[in-house]
C-alpha cells in the first residue's frame, strides 16, 4: 500500500487550526493599530512645517517640540515593552501551575477564549504603534496626535493589566476551565449534526461487504468531504455502492487502520479496479491533521473533561472538586443531546453511512469518572456521578436511558470499594425506582441488592479488599 504524504495539506491545515484557535484575533488586532498609526500620521501632517490644527495649538504646546516628543515616545515604548514581557511571563508561569494541576487541557481553553487572545494583540499592537509613532517623528513631521494617543493607550494597558490578572486567577478556577469547555461541546456540536443530517446510521440490509479500505496516511480525521465523497460513487458506483464509514470525525488513524468499507448492491458487478477506483477517490474526501481542535470536534472536549475528571479525582490528585464539576458538565451535555438521537433522523436516500458517536462518548466518560472513584475511594464524587444518573433517567430518551441503565449496573462493581455513606445511600436510593420507572427493573433489583450488601458491612471493621463481606474471595 502506497503511503501518502500530505506535507503541504497537513500544512495548511496546521496554519488554518493556529489561526481559528488563538492568532485571528491578536493579529487582526495589531493589523487594526497598523491601520490606526496611518490614519494618525496624515492628520499629523497638519502639525508639519511649523503649523498647528485649529484649536489644538495648546496641545502642542504641552506636547513640547521633537526632542520632547522623542525622549516621550522613547519612554513609552521601553516602558509598555517591559511591562508586557513582565506580565505575560507572570501569566503564562499562572497557567503552567494551572496545567499542573489539570492536565495541559487549561492550555487549550486559555488560549481559545476571546479576552485574552484581545490582551495578547492589544499590547503587541499598541508596541507596534509606539514604534511606529517614533519612527515617524522626524524634523519634517511632528507626531502630536499619535504621541496623545499613545500616552492615552497606554495609560489604557495599565489598567488592562489589573483585569487581565484577575482574568487569569479566575480563569484558572476549575469550575471556570470546565464550563469553558463544556460550552465549547455543546457548540462543536452543530457540526457533527450536519454530518449526521447528511447521512444513514444503518447500512442496507443484504448488500455484499468488500475489504476495507484503509488508511494511507497517518493522523486524526478531522473532515469528510460529503459531496466529494458522493460524487466518488455517483461516477464509479451509479448507484450500486455506499460506503460505510468505520470512523467518526476526531478520530485518530494510523497508515493501514480501516477508515471505510465499500458495499455493492446484491447482483451488482463490482469490479477489483472499480472498488480501487472508488477507494482511491474517496480517500481523498477524507481530510488528515496533526491535532484536534476544540471548536469543531464535540468528541476531543468530551476527551478532556474525561482527562481533568480522571487526574483530579484519582490518587494522583485527590480533588473531589474538578469531578463533581465534570459531572454536572456531563448531565446537562447527556440531556441536550439525548434528543438528537431520536428527533435527527438522517437522509435515507444517502449511500453514506456515518454512526453518530458523540451521545455514547459522553455516557462513558461519565462512566470513566465512576471508575475512578473508587480508586481514590472518594464517595461524594461516586454519590454526585448515581445522582446524575438517577435525575437524567427520568427524562431522556429511549437510547440514552438505555446506556445509562447499563452504566448504572456496571457501576456495581466498585461499589465494594467505597463506605455507604448517607449521601451514597441516598443516591442509591433514588437510583432504585428511577431505573423501575424506565422500565429496568432487573437493574433496579440489583442496586437494590448491592446497596443491602454494601449496608450490611457498616458497623463491622473491613479492610479496603474485604469491606463488602465475600468481595476478598
Amino acid at each position: 500500500m502506497k503511503t501518502i504524504t500530505s506535507i503541504p495539506n497537513r500544512l495548511v491545515s496546521a496554519i488554518r487550526r493556529s489561526f481559528r484557535q488563538f492568532l485571528s484575533l491578536p493579529l487582526a488586532t495589531v493589523v487594526g493599530f497598523v491601520a490606526l498609526s496611518a490614519l494618525i500620521y496624515r492628520a499629523d501632517g497638519a502639525w508639519s512645517g511649523g503649523g498647528s490644527p485649529a484649536g489644538f495649538r495648546w496641545l502642542g504646546a504641552l506636547m513640547g517640540d521633537r526632542a520632547a516628543l522623542a525622549s516621550l515616545l522613547a519612554t513609552v515604548a521601553s516602558s509598555i515593552v517591559t511591562v508586557t514581557s513582565i506580565t505575560f511571563s507572570l501569566l503564562l508561569l499562572a497557567v503552567q501551575q494551572g496545567a499542573s494541576a489539570l492536565t495541559a487541557q487549561v492550555t487549550d481553553q486559555f488560549m481559545a477564549r476571546r479576552t485574552n487572545q484581545f490582551y495578547f494583540g492589544y499590547f503587541v499592537g499598541l508596541s507596534v504603534f509606539v514604534l511606529i509613532t517614533l519612527v515617524t517623528n522626524t524634523d519634517f513631521h511632528r507626531p502630536v496626535f499619535a504621541a496623545t494617543l499613545s500616552l492615552a493607550l497606554t495609560t489604557l494597558a495599565l489598567c488592562l493589566i489589573i483585569v487581565m490578572i484577575y482574568n487569569t486567577i479566575d480563569q484558572m478556577r476549575p469550575e471556570q476551565i470546565i464550563q469553558f469547555i463544556h460550552d465549547r461541546v455543546l457548540e462543536a456540536r452543530g457540526a457533527d449534526l450536519g454530518l449526521v443530517a447528511a447521512t444513514r446510521r444503518e447500512t442496507r440490509p443484504g448488500w455484499i461487504d468488500h475489504a476495507p479500505v484503509r488508511s494511507r496516511e497517518s493522523g486524526y480525521v478531522v473532515g469528510l468531504d460529503l459531496a466529494r465523497l458522493a460524487g466518488a460513487l455517483e461516477r464509479h458506483g451509479r448507484g450500486d455502492v455506499e460506503i460505510e464509514v468505520l470512523l467518526t470525525l476526531g478520530t485518530y488513524r494510523a497508515v493501514g487502520d480501516p477508515v471505510f468499507r465499500v458495499r455493492s448492491r446484491p447482483g451488482a458487478v463490482l469490479t477489483e479496479a472499480a472498488c480501487a477506483r472508488i477507494a482511491g477517490a474517496a480517500l481523498a474526501a477524507f481530510a488528515y491533521d496533526d491535532g484536534r481542535d476544540l471548536q469543531n470536534n464535540p468528541a476531543y472536549g468530551l476527551h478532556q473533561l474525561s482527562t481533568i475528571a480522571w487526574t483530579s479525582v484519582s490518587t494522583s490528585k485527590s480533588n473531589p472538586n474538578p469531578g463533581l464539576a465534570v459531572i454536572q458538565a456531563l448531565r446537562d451535555i447527556i440531556a441536550q443531546w439525548s434528543l438528537d438521537e431520536v428527533e435527527v433522523r438522517g437522509d435515507a436516500e444517502s449511500c453514506i453511512v456515518y454512526r453518530d458517536a458523540a451521545p455514547t462518548l459522553a455516557t462513558d466518560v461519565l462512566e470513566a469518572v465512576i471508575v475512578v472513584a473508587s480508586e481514590s475511594i472518594q464517595s461524594q464524587t461516586l454519590a454526585g456521578a448515581v445522582e446524575t444518573l438517577a435525575l437524567l433517567l427520568r427524562h431522556v430518551e429511549r437510547p440514552t436511558a438505555e446506556r445509562l441503565a447499563d452504566v448504572a449496573n456496571r457501576t456495581l462493581s466498585s461499589l465494594g470499594e467505597h463506605v455507604l455513606t448517607r449521601q451514597l445511600e441516598a443516591a442509591l436510593a433514588d437510583l432504585v425506582p428511577a431505573l423501575r420507572d424506565r422500565g429496568f427493573v432487573a437493574v433496579a433489583d440489583a442496586v437494590s441488592e448491592a446497596s443491602a450488601a454494601l449496608a450490611a458491612s457498616l458497623g463491622k471493621l473491613n479492610s479496603r479488599s474485604t469491606r463488602v463481606p465475600g468481595a476478598g474471595a
